[in-house]
């Protein structure tokens, strides 16, 4: 816009010219004439619309995860090639800008590909879930941020319990072993069965670390006072979470607790109660502990609960970067129904390779599942290498 103004204002400039001048009687004249609209180009003369430069910056980031599986269900085995599910492909796109030294806004989008994930695999069914593209809307967000007053999110995006279990992790294992209780992205489809071949139930139906989703909501979260933080939210279907967190560092141990409470009387789960603590050592050694529990409100039905146990230590590689180890244990019971005990074993390591900004990691899973009337179910066993690549 500005451009054309500029050579509709050279072009009026040197209409008049002519008009008050007279006709230019030789080529000298003409090529005098254009000189000067040249100058009064320069010069800015006739410019009326000008356009404010922006003040907003632009990035573009994200990752590739891939992994080789191996899995056993007791009767069958297959190695298949998947995406890492529990850290999946993913694009980022922001814009941000500041108002005021105080306040800053971030247009904020990330979207995710899934292609063979690692949730959606089985072993009677492998290569599902394939998609050609980055296509799933992880995160469609404007955030407003306040040194002073605290940030604001309005969009799609993670609800005020997101990541409660999960904010105890201090052992840097989350592309490997999630980051609490949720080891099943790895393996959420697959399906325990009798030593006879009958089908129990997807491991998913009786697992669930109990944590927050992502979802269109606004949610606002505190400044943070004393290393304590409240954050509420309010979602579609009138869902109301609320979340309290802390961050410590005490002489160099580092202490991260975590509390939340989901709440929707029109849902099945309806109170969803959680929390998780995690403390790391300075020598790198490190604990976490979470557990949660629904009230489903079912006559007849027991309230499912969870517990998770990690214990983990995480040291320098002088040559490649941070090498991290841990072992953990999840309990979940009356998930899927009265009487139902779900436990995964779970063992990983990662390799942090600091000049390409990648991790290199392996983890095992063995998984049992004891139901009442049902006898001679399969353990599965699940051994995962892949390569994470951040750009």
């Amino acid at each position: 816009m500005t451009s054309r103004v500029s050579l509709l204002s050279s072009t009026a400039i040197a209409a008049a010219a002519l008009v008050f001048a007279g006709a230019p009687s030789s080529a000298a004249s003409l090529d005098a004439l254009e000189k000067r609209v040249k100058a009064l180009e320069k010069s800015g003369a006739g410019k009326s619309v000008s356009r404010a430069k922006s003040t907003m910056k632009f990035k573009v980031s994200g990752q590739i995860n891939r992994a080789i599986q191996i899995a056993d269900n007791g009767l069958t085995s297959e190695v298949r090639h998947v995406t890492n599910t529990n850290s999946q492909n993913k694009l980022r796109f922001s814009g941000t800008g500041k108002l005021t030294d105080d306040l800053k806004i971030q247009a904020y989008a990330e979207i995710g590909n899934n292609d063979s994930g690692t949730s959606s695999q089985t072993i009677q069914s492998a290569d599902v879930g394939g998609n050609t593209g980055f296509g799933s809307t992880r995160f469609m967000e404007l955030r407003i941020s306040s040194k002073s007053m605290g940030k604001l999110y309005l969009g799609h995006g993670g609800d005020a319990t997101d990541g409660i279990i999960a904010g105890g992790n201090l052992s840097g294992l989350g592309v490997a072993m999630s980051g609490g209780a949720d080891e099943d992205l790895h393996f959420g489809s697959e399906s325990f069965v009798t030593t006879g071949g009958t089908v129990v139930g997807a491991v998913k139906s009786f697992n669930d670390e109990f944590d927050g989703t992502r979802q269109d909501r606004i949610r606002y979260d505190t400044p943070s006072f004393g290393g304590f933080k409240v954050i509420v939210s309010h979602a579609n279907d009138d869902k109301v979470a609320v979340g309290l967190k802390y961050g410590g560092n005490f002489n160099g141990v580092k202490v991260k607790a975590n509390f939340g409470l989901d709440q929707n009387e029109a849902n099945a789960d309806r109170n969803v109660t959680k929390g998780s603590l995690g403390v790391l050592l300075p020598m790198g050694l490190n604990f976490q502990f979470a557990a949660g529990e629904k009230d489903l409100d079912t006559s007849g039905r027991n309230d499912p609960t969870m517990k998770y146990y990690r214990v983990g230590y995480r040291f320098k590689n002088a040559d490649m970067g941070e090498t991290r180890i841990g072992v953990s244990l999840h309990d979940n019971d009356d998930q899927a129904a009265n009487g139902d005990e779900y436990q995964s074993l779970n063992f990983a390591v990662v390799q942090v390779i600091e000049p390409l900004g990648a991790e290199l990691y392996a983890g095992y899973s063995n998984l049992s599942l004891t139901r009442t009337a049902t006898t001679n179910i399969e353990d599965i066993d699940v051994i995962t290498v892949g390569l994470r690549v951040n750009f």
